[in-house]
């Protein structure tokens, strides 16, 4: 196949997974590695409910023992569609609710459609996000998009063209062509090795921003030509025995994460002039290894939900704070918590006694398969 049709595979998902497992400790096995800007904290062992590690000075020396836990995992559900057969139509005008669960309007929230071709089976590709192993782009085989401009709800494989070059399509391109020929066509790309994969997408960055993700295989009894999304609903808390997830007709998603047994870091109230210093970690809340220069957010929110709920509603923390005051973090310095200010750019406050606090940090999901924060802590007043 020409270069001029493959693209890199970055990454894509809104939420991929993390294989670090369910680690009642707090966020591994490295509590109490902090430093001296706080005292009282326990080795993971403390609750929400216990007293807060309070911070003694100027500077809150994070460790594990005050991260939570996050681990989720991604099920897809393939479809199949006929054998060599360019005319595809694929429609997600019904994708009212992305796969998180977050209402969308299928029209303006909707910038491209991604159509990736990957050298795996269904299980192998699902293996590979539910690692977050950041393997995926040795399995790239090729890309095409559609650029929506806000306005298209589905559209025919016929008219994706090349990422960055939307000129070059199946109609126009022979390259294209022979290249969509191929992988249609089960005599030469084997259908149990090979699947593709389309995702309605925010933003026209090839490979990021995914809303929906349905993956599909050619098979020569199938007559089917055409592809309908649907949405995704949440499922209830506690549901199979996960925090949360959802469910829908191309994909689910279950997760588990912990706020109540990490130990709380403990401020003095209505004091920004707090820096926080993340130098000491060396495993984030996924259970991966901490990367240095990772972080690019440091947000703090303030909830009327308790941690429970919160759990529960773990995919909308930067949606239902009350307020919510976030900085750009430009390098792994420690940083105070003065700089942070809010949509209408107020300066943080400082914390106070009422309702629940959170503290986060977040790798760009340009850099990271896992957007879901590397760290998150409850924040609570002390004298």
């Amino acid at each position: 196949m020409s270069s001029k049709f493959l693209v890199a595979l970055v990454p894509f998902f809104l939420l991929a997974c993390s294989g670090g497992g369910d680690d009642d400790s707090g966020a591994g096995g490295n509590a109490g590695t902090g430093g001296t800007g706080a005292t009282g904290g326990s080795s993971g062992s403390g609750g929400s409910g216990t007293a807060p590690q309070c911070v003694t000075g100027s500077t809150a020396t994070l460790n594990a023992a005050n991260n939570y836990t996050f681990t989720s995992n991604i099920t897809l559900t393939p479809t199949k569609v006929k054998a060599n057969e360019p005319n595809l139509d694929f429609d997600w005008s019904g994708v009212t609710t992305d796969f998180l669960g977050r209402k969308m309007d299928p029209a303006k929230d909707i910038d491209s459609t991604l159509l990736v071709i990957l050298s795996l089976t269904v299980d192998q590709f699902e293996q590979h996000l539910n690692a977050d192993d950041g393997t995926l782009t040795q399995f790239n085989q090729g890309a095409l998009q559609l650029l929506t401009n806000k306005m298209l709800t589905k559209g025919n494989l016929e008219d994706f063209g090349v990422p960055t070059q939307p000129q070059n399509t199946y109609k126009t391109s022979a390259d294209v062509k022979k290249g969509v020929d191929d992988y249609l066509n089960p005599a030469v790309s084997d259908p149990s090795k090979t699947i593709l994969a389309l995702m309605p997408s925010a933003g026209t960055d090839a490979g990021s921003g995914a809303r929906m993700i349905q993956v599909f295989t050619v098979d020569t009894a199938s007559t089917t030509t055409s592809l309908a999304l649907g949405s995704n609903t949440r499922t209830a808390a506690g549901a199979n025995g996960h925090t949360g997830g959802t469910t829908g007709p191309s994909m689910n998603v279950t997760y588990d994460t912990s706020l109540q047994k990490l130990t709380p870091i403990g401020l003095p109230a209505g004091n920004p002039n707090i820096t926080v210093d993340w130098s000491g970690l060396t495993t984030n809340g996924l259970g991966r290894t901490w990367e240095a220069r990772s972080i690019t957010k440091l947000t703090v929110g303030h909830y009327t939900q308790s941690l429970t709920e919160l759990e529960n509603q773990f995919f909308d923390l930067e949606t239902i704070a009350s307020s919510l005051y976030s900085a750009y973090v430009p390098s792994d310095d420690p940083m105070s918590l003065s700089g942070l200010k809010d949509a209408q750019m107020n300066p943080f406050p400082g914390i106070d006694d009422s309702g629940t606090w959170i503290m986060a940090l977040f790798c760009d999901p340009k850099y990271c398969g896992n957007p879901a924060p590397w760290f998150l802590t409850v924040l609570k007043t002390c004298k």
